[in-house]
């Protein structure tokens, strides 16, 4: 499974896991392809965004368990 860090890349995640896109949407991070994607780690785009990055990586992961359970 994969798993999102603190350090992942926002590209990385919606290059391993596209169906994560929403959880971005949701706190207002909208441009996902904008260049800042490609070099914005996660902690970095919650912090600019006023998001807590532990819930968010929580929510987000959480949701990447319940998708691959139901896969299994």
């Amino acid at each position: 499974m994969y798993t999102v860090t603190k350090d992942s890349l926002i590209i990385e995640v919606l290059e391993n896991a596209p169906q994560t896109a929403p959880f971005f949407n949701a706190i207002g991070m909208h441009c996902l392809t904008c260049v800042l994607a490609t070099d914005e780690t996660i902690e970095q785009a919650c912090a600019a965004h006023g998001f807590d990055v532990d819930d968010f990586i929580t929510q987000v992961n959480a949701f990447l368990e319940q998708q691959e359970a139901q896969n299994s």
